[in-house]
């Protein structure tokens, strides 16, 4: 997607109880930011931004805002989409063949609080939205035609990650995979990982699959939020 007709991405979360899930983030390092809507919770790990809602408001996925809706509709439909009629949902949305959803919300940028531009959280260098893919060859074509551009790996091979404006999406087939993989999942690359994970744990904050451990600890880990979304915290 580009800036000239959006302006500001969220990565969304769609759970049962969004405050219970807002404060697992918030241990994790994640700073509280003005909400988009009164039913969501919105924090950001200073390179991310992250809205939790209830079950039926937004589908789990991309937010894209920007300052006129008929624009941003018009951008979607000229690349031969249609949007998903009767949802169920409360904003104009799409989604992949592998589920994650997109959706166009439209709010001025003044609202939009900025990203600090430095990583806060005990998960470091936000990397990707890692996705599991059911369809891989359709599921690229999908975010392709969306204006995502491969920048590692290759599109034919069993992951790839792609990039607009705004974002970074990681899409690996599905059961290539070693380690267990509940997308869409939050990904953190950092060489001191086994550092931060030893501080996860002083912090009791329960750590799900330990992956990659040395005799000096474990350089791997995946956590699980309350909701059962993964957060990938991988040594670089």
């Amino acid at each position: 997607m580009k800036r000239k007709t959006f302006h500001s991405v969220y990565f969304h979360l769609e759970v049962d109880n969004p405050a219970k899930e807002a404060e697992f983030f918030h241990e994790f390092g994640f700073e509280p930011i003005e909400s988009l809507f009164a039913e969501t919770e919105c924090l950001t790990d200073g390179l991310l931004r992250l809205s939790i809602g209830p079950k039926g408001f937004i589908h789990t996925g991309i937010i894209f805002a920007g300052n006129d809706l008929d624009k941003m509709k018009e951008s979607i439909t000229s690349l031969g989409f249609a949007f998903i009629e009767n949802s169920g949902y409360r904003f104009p949305m799409l989604t992949g063949p592998s589920g994650t959803g997109v959706t166009l919300i439209e709010i001025p940028s003044i609202g939009i609080p900025k990203l600090e531009g430095q990583p806060i959280s005990l998960g470091g260098t936000f990397f990707e939205i890692s996705v599991q893919t059911l369809d891989h060859e359709a599921t690229i074509a999908f975010w392709e035609k969306l204006g995502f551009e491969a920048i590692y790996g290759e599109k034919d091979g069993d992951w790839v990650t792609m990039a607009d404006d705004f974002f970074k999406i990681g899409f690996y087939r599905k059961d290539t995979v070693p380690h267990p993989f509940r997308s869409p999942a939050i990904t953190y690359f950092e060489e001191d990982m086994k550092d931060r994970i030893k501080i996860v744990k002083s912090l009791e904050i329960p750590v799900a699959h330990e992956l990659g451990s040395c005799k000096t600890g474990v350089e791997d880990a995946i956590l699980e939020t309350p909701s059962g979304y993964h957060i990938f915290m991988f040594k670089a």
